[in-house]
Parts: structure tokens; sequence; C-alpha cells
């Protein structure tokens, strides 16, 4: 019997498709983190600016492939890191709930964004030594071709 694919392989083949038949990719991410008041990472990022686009942390989540339960405790989990709430909630109601990133929730996206940016340029070369570091293809586990 056939055995599904690892995590790691189906991921692999994902980014595959992103990034066209050449398999190799190296990328920079960005976790700032805050130490116990917690840290922001691009899913929160991401997060927030699906809430701005739509309105709604229902419509986000979906949009991210999460439920509204974890999209709403992600939301909770980042306004609780600043001293003031990044997102705006409005309870449902006759009209309907729905939220919106505050100015500052807007000026912390804007400012991760500029982090992000400036770090990716500053890597640029470096990335693309390590990228071509690699072997044509990921190791998949199979000692059978060495």
């Amino acid at each position: 019997m056939r055995q599904a694919p690892s995590k790691r392989s189906r991921r692999a083949a994902t980014l595959a498709q992103r990034v066209g038949a050449d398999m190799r990719h190296a990328a920079l991410t960005i976790r700032v983190d805050f130490g116990a008041y917690g840290y922001l990472g691009p899913g929160k990022i991401t997060l927030m600016e699906f809430i701005a686009k739509h309105g709604s942390i229902s419509a986000a989540g979906k949009e991210m492939g999460m439920s509204y339960r974890r999209a709403w405790l992600l939301v909770d989990e980042i306004n609780r890191i600043f001293r003031d709430p990044l997102v705006a909630k409005q309870m449902g109601g006759t009209g309907g709930g729905g939220a919106h990133l505050t100015k500052l929730g807007q000026d912390i996206v804007g400012r991760y964004r500029a982090i992000e940016s400036a770090a990716a340029t500053a890597v640029a070369a470096d990335l693309r030594a390590l990228k071509a570091s690699l072997p044509a293809r990921p190791y998949n586990g199979d000692d059978s071709s060495t």
C-alpha cells in the first residue's frame, strides 16, 4: 500500500509549483519577537492585511484557509501584544459585525513590511549564493540514488 506524501514533500511540491521547474528556492522570513509579549510574523501580518481588505475577521481567515475561531484567537493575540489594539472589532447585530485596522495597526503593518523589504535587500546576494548551493532536487529520504 502506498503511503501519503509527508508534509515536507507536499510543501516542497507546492513550492515547486510556485517557483516553476527549478525547485531551488531561498527566501527570508522575518519574525519580530517581543519576548514575554509575543511575536509578529508573516502570518499575523497577512491576517491583518486581509482584515483591512475585507473588513472582516471571518473573511480574512477564510482567505488564509483557517477557521474563524483560529483567526479570532490570532487577532486577540495580536491585540494583546501592544499597548493599544491593532484590530478593532465590531460585534454582529442587525448590520452584521466587522473589523478594521486601527491607526496603530496600519502603522505596525507598514513598519513590518518596511523591515521585511530592507532585510530582503540586505541579504539578496547571500540568498542567491545559498540557493545556488542547493542540489537540483531536494532529498526525499530515499537512499537508493546514492
